[in-house]
């Protein structure tokens, strides 16, 4: 068997995640090559609505979030290049039946180091006083919150990894990964082999066809989520916050100067049978549905007007957490997929844990261990859960 191309890690995929890892490993010394069957970002990464928000219910999650929103304030320094990360601020509204859990989850958040703060409608309208707000009975505010572009984020990653000397393969498929004695040894790809002791699975929705030849059955689906888009007239209010509207199962953000970009956040995705072939456009029904809940809480929004939308791609999981793992253990083959929508905003802590995973760190950096999202959990009955039901929010 003949390798013309050496590494210590292999990476499959090239979106955010892939990306985070190679510049991750790259900067400790590891001799990275990444293997994207299309070009950068081409997957789930490129439709991401890319909101950066801390709002999870468990420790671990929240911790990664916070650490995640640090690098994209610093990316430049930190990473280089551009994130474009607009800080908006990030709110959590919740009716009666909610009030418990987020007041619950805030003071987990506080003890983590998040900044954010239990909110009233009134003090909720003060920062906005485009919302209407007479159903709600509370809030939790991120003044640190906001979005960044997922296609920026990603290229700097990827440059950043290849200043650091990770080659990028783009346009090259990963057609088998390469075991002897049930160990990993290498790849074969459309562009030659590849010998190597590491092989991480970022694929995401495509993380299953690359497993399953190995005898592992990732649980993990794909599914089409929609996006609206809507232009406001230039003389009236639109949204300025980025919003989790639990209420009414949407969110919410500014898309530049005139648009407002709305999604759900209710588990209502529709499978996907073949990641690179389905529906990428928006509903008209969809489009008509979210414009009147958007509506709802932000009345001058009557007079905006519809600009299409899209669909993107999850990948998910059974639980609505990633897989984070080698599997089986000691075998050089790793799995970082599953994100279930929330693969960009965590991105820059998965890259750490990834990189502490590949090189065997004794201690998690930055308090991001990974036990939480070990795959053996599906079989153990034994699924992240969540404080309370917020959908998809995690």
């Amino acid at each position: 068997m003949s390798f013309p191309n050496t590494a210590d890690t292999v990476i499959i995929g090239g979106g955010v995640i892939g990306t985070s890892a190679a510049f991750q490993l790259a900067a400790r010394g590891q001799r990275v090559v990444l293997v994207e069957k299309n070009f950068l970002a081409a997957g789930s990464t490129g439709r991401s609505s890319a909101i950066v928000r801390q709002h999870y219910s468990n420790a671990l999650t929240a911790r990664m979030a916070l650490y995640s929103l640090r690098m994209f304030q610093n990316f430049d320094e930190r990473v280089g290049g551009n994130a474009d990360f607009r800080n908006t601020g990030f709110v959590v509204l919740v009716s009666a039946r909610d009030e418990a859990g987020l007041r619950e989850n805030v003071a987990m958040q506080q003890k983590v180091g998040i900044q954010v703060t239990l909110i009233s409608p009134q003090e909720l309208r003060e920062l906005d006083p485009s919302f209407v707000a007479s159903e709600l009975v509370a809030a939790a505010y991120e003044p640190e919150g906001g979005y960044a572009d997922p296609v920026a984020v990603t290229q700097s990653f990827a440059e950043g990894a290849r200043g650091r000397g990770a080659e990028i393969w783009q346009d090259t498929r990963v057609t088998r990964v390469l075991l002897e004695r049930e160990r990993v040894v290498g790849v074969e790809t459309t562009r030659g082999m590849i010998a190597a002791p590491n092989v991480v699975n970022c694929a995401n929705a495509w993380a299953p066809d690359i497993a399953a030849p190995l005898g592992i059955a990732l649980p993990i689906q794909a599914e089409r989520h929609q996006i609206a888009l809507f232009q406001q007239q230039p003389q009236r209010e639109k949204p300025r916050l980025v919003v989790g509207d639990f209420t009414q199962q949407i969110y919410y953000r500014p898309e530049g100067p005139a648009l407002t970009l709305v999604g759900s956040v209710a588990p209502d995705g529709q499978a996907i049978a073949n990641p690179d072939a389905y529906n990428s456009g928006a509903d008209d029904e969809y489009i008509e549905r979210v414009g009147e809940q958007l509506m709802h809480r932000h009345p001058a929004m009557a007079h905006s007007f519809s600009k299409g939308g899209y669909a993107g791609m999850y990948a998910v999981t059974p639980d609505w957490h990633p897989i984070i793992d080698e599997i089986p253990a000691g075998s050089g083959f790793f799995v970082a997929a599953g994100f279930s929508g929330h693969g960009f905003k965590l991105s820059p802590a998965v890259g750490v844990m990834i990189a502490d995973m590949v090189t065997r760190q004794a201690e998690p950096t930055a308090q991001l261990e990974r036990a939480l999202f070990r795959y053996a959990r599906f079989a153990e009955n034994d699924p992240v859960r969540g404080k309370y039901e917020y959908s998809i929010i995690g």
